[in-house]
């Protein structure tokens, strides 16, 4: 997969929560950046291996924008107020598009990072499993695409993610 797309692939300063046999852990997540258009078969194939390599990371994430060069190290001491009205924005595209009753979960999700700096300066369910919605399969590329536009407009949004893991090691939305 590296022979073919250019990733970069980071171990993110955050712990997130997954599931391990009947417990919730705490674990890393992996972040991949890519100067080409996503692959997401290819990520999607990554993201089912990667924590089943490495048991210090539950879930992995695919960055939108430019490719990430250096890991970022700063992040954001909020609340991130601003997530209310990105998941507003992003269940509206879903709406409007058909396809909020047809994926089990959020797709794009954000977290306290930031990556364009520079370095010197929740809804319940019953279901035990789950696999991400692949863009292009599940849910349309354009759909996922227009969700990262609108959300980008909103200040304070460094960059927008794409959930690539599935459950379990992840959990079904993020906490």
């Amino acid at each position: 997969i590296t022979l073919l797309h250019s990733l970069n692939v980071f171990l993110l300063p955050l712990k997130t929560v997954g599931v391990g046999g009947d417990c919730h852990s705490y674990s890393y997540m992996c972040g991949i950046s890519s100067k080409d258009e996503p692959d997401w078969e290819s990520l999607i194939f990554l993201a089912s291996l990667i924590p089943r390599m490495c048991h210090n990371i539950n879930r992995v994430v695919y960055i939108f924008g430019p490719q990430v060069k250096e890991p970022p190290t700063d992040v954001t001491p909020t609340f991130l107020t601003t997530g209310v009205l990105t998941d507003f924005e992003a269940h509206n595209i879903l709406r409007e598009s058909g396809y909020a009753g047809k994926i089990s979960q959020m797709p794009v999700i954000l977290t306290p990072l930031h990556f364009d700096w520079d370095p010197l300066q929740k809804q319940p369910s019953d279901f035990m499993t789950g696999i991400p919605a692949t863009p292009g399969n599940e849910i349309p590329v354009e759909v996922v695409l227009k969700m990262v536009t609108e959300i980008k407009k909103i200040p304070g949004i460094s960059r927008i993610m794409y959930d690539l893991t599935s459950k379990p090691p992840g959990t079904t939305e993020w906490e």
